[in-house]
């Protein structure tokens, strides 16, 4: 039975009592350090913990969870668990649940950026780190992309738009191709594609709360520094902040849609790290548990020390946790808005092309484009790693490296 009677819309102030908020943010952490494998096997966890352990949840009330994150941009398991949060205890829950699941990540990327910062001296071991980690990020990013695929491109219009936004990632030469090729993506949808069923259309129709379109909009500007990169300011810390917000609430599909959009915005436009480093953050937000954005706090390490770590960490998970908090109480317009859904359609076969077109990009860096008999060795290890032998990544990188360095 639950123990806790919440509507999604209006928390109690204190559904849970502060020890079981502890206990909430204790949950969170313990995910944070052993849910490996992304976005579905995090929630996978969480559905056992929260819904079959503690019985704070329903299957339904977790089931409306997946269903509403899977609509709005972020980091989705991140967003998720925040507003089961705030559903269970307010904003003192969704604190509690945020702060829990970022804050391992957190530490572990400081510690792998250390180990980064150590390999300067050792030029050979970190040429053999640099090649070694493309194959094996490839083959990840290719099958999310593959997997992603089965649901979100069904029939032959939404792969050959697939296709056609991988395309236009690879040959525009501009750092923002990804947000535009998006875009593209929805409008194509909206007025070429049939028009999907919407499941209560007069859901649409009702009013709403002006506090949860205050709390959608507000974190959503953030997207314009995304978009007009000249309006950032001089200072820093405060266009670390702003960039890594800007990133996180244009980013449909997952923490995988990021990576050509990070490194064009990060290595292109603003020369906060070359590739190698990028190739770097990269591989440590992959072998670190929890969620994979750890790589926003990789590169606020790198670029301002701690205090740019802390700022892009708040700047990547906080505004879209927000903006899924005010959706929270939205859940039933969304589903009724016909022109929503309809957009939505052509968004998720362009996330499925520039997931795939971001493995493609990873591989181009290799030696030789990976042409060379080591190249082609590496990516066919990496192949069998991945995809046959379904391996983690904290196995496959460093097999990756290894090979590497050996024939490197």
């Amino acid at each position: 039975m639950n123990t806790t009677a919440v509507t999604p819309s209006s928390p109690p102030d204190e559904a849970l009592p502060g020890p079981r908020k502890a206990l909430l943010f204790a949950d969170c952490m313990v995910l944070g350090l052993t849910a490996w494998g992304g976005f579905m096997a995090l929630l996978a966890q969480a559905q056992t913990r929260f819904v079959k352990q503690r019985q704070w949840l329903s299957e339904q009330d977790f089931g409306d969870l997946i269903a509403l994150v899977v609509m709005l941009p972020g980091p989705q398991a991140v967003n998720a668990l925040a507003v089961m949060g705030y559903r269970l205890a307010g904003w003192g829950g969704f604190a509690a649940a945020l702060a829990g699941i970022v804050l391992p990540g957190f530490v572990i990327t400081l510690m792998l950026w250390g180990g980064y910062a150590l390999l300067a001296q050792h030029p050979d071991l970190q040429r053999a780190l640099m090649a070694g980690v493309l194959p094996p990020l490839a083959m990840i990013l290719g099958q999310a992309a593959f997997n992603q695929a089965k649901k979100a491109t069904p029939g032959l219009k939404e792969r050959g738009l697939a296709v056609v936004c991988g395309v236009l990632l690879l040959a525009v030469p501009y750092w923002g191709a990804a947000i535009y090729v998006l875009a593209m993506a929805a409008l194509v949808a909206l007025f070429t594609w049939p028009a999907p069923k919407v499941v209560a259309p007069e859901a649409a129709q009702r009013r709403l709360h002006p506090l949860a379109l205050a709390l959608c909009i507000a974190p959503a500007g953030l997207a314009l520094f995304q978009v007009v990169p000249a309006l950032l300011p001089e200072v820093l810390l405060a266009k670390v902040g702003l960039v890594f917000g800007g990133l996180s609430t244009t980013l449909f599909g997952g923490g995988l849609v990021m990576v050509p959009m990070l490194e064009g915005l990060i290595v292109d436009h603003l020369g906060w790290l070359d590739h190698a480093s990028f190739s770097a953050g990269l591989a440590a937000s992959q072998v670190t548990p929890g969620p994979i954005l750890s790589i926003a706090t990789f590169t606020g390490m790198q670029v301002a020390g701690l205090a740019g770590a802390l700022i892009a960490t708040v700047g990547i998970y906080l505004p879209t946790a927000v903006i899924a908090v005010g959706v929270n109480s939205m859940t039933e317009q969304l589903k009724g808005s016909r022109r929503f859904q309809h957009a939505m359609l052509g968004v998720r076969s362009a996330v499925v092309g520039l997931i795939a077109g971001g493995a493609i990009s990873l591989l181009l860096k290799l030696p030789g484009h990976g042409l060379s008999w080591q190249g082609g060795l590496m990516v066919a290890v990496a192949w069998l790693l991945v995809w046959r032998l379904k391996q983690p990544p904290y196995l496959t990188l460093p097999v990756g490296v290894l090979l590497a360095w050996l024939m490197l």
